[in-house]
């Protein structure tokens, strides 16, 4: 959990321009989360000296651009700890329709991502290139089990529900997981894991592009 004096430094700081104070986990890590009335240069500029780096947004980004984020509005919703002020987010409506959208457009960008890192990835470059997916792809991955009706679960157990929800092989992305915490080892070739991370953003990609969204 993010330490208390960052927040309350930033509650200090913005004062009573400041409607909500959470935090949220992303990753591996928790973030701030400021939402304010209104944001101007005078406001960054206070906020400038902070240790933690808050996502600021207004009141009226917050409550509006659901539809733009719906994956990254969906999980700090999901998975936010109220600290200060008013819960807007508890009463976030998250659209499926633009989730569908935006859960399409990630797979099929984070593949043609990961093709072009792979050919300038050497070596035990690669490493740190598996290492790297799992949180980048950890929102997304919770967005799936919304999208069907499902109840958000912990990181450990997701990839798995995933697979049973979608026929999809998520097997890699729970052991890279798992290696990331430290419960395990790399246990084949590097190549092989590209290779297999490569395959289920395809295949959840393909099916994402199918899915038929009831409102």
């Amino acid at each position: 959990m993010t330490k208390e004096t960052d927040a309350e430094k930033i509650k200090t700081i913005l004062g009573g321009n400041l409607v909500t104070l959470a935090e949220y986990q992303t990753g591996d890590k928790m973030t701030l989360l400021a939402v304010c009335n209104s944001i101007d240069f005078d406001t960054l500029h206070k906020l400038k000296g902070t240790k933690e780096i808050p996502l600021l947004l207004t009141k009226e980004e917050l409550l509006d651009g659901a539809d733009v984020f719906p994956i990254e509005f969906l999980n700090i919703k999901q998975h936010h700890i109220m600290l200060d002020g008013e819960d807007l987010l508890k009463d976030l409506v998250i659209s499926k329709k633009h989730l569908r959208h935006q859960l399409e457009f990630e797979f099929r960008s984070k593949l043609l991502h990961l093709r072009g890192e792979y050919l300038m990835f050497k070596g035990k470059d690669l490493e740190r290139l598996i290492l790297a997916a799992v949180p980048v792809l950890a929102p997304v991955i919770g967005a799936l089990l919304y999208l069907k009706d499902l109840p958000p679960i912990s990181p450990g157990d997701m990839w798995g529900a995933v697979s049973d929800a979608y026929d999809a092989d998520t097997e890699v992305l729970r052991e890279i997981y798992e290696i990331r915490r430290g419960n395990a080892k790399f246990k084949k070739e590097k190549e092989q894991y590209i290779r297999d991370i490569i395959k289920v953003l395809s295949d959840i990609g393909e099916i994402v592009d199918e899915f038929e969204v009831i409102e």
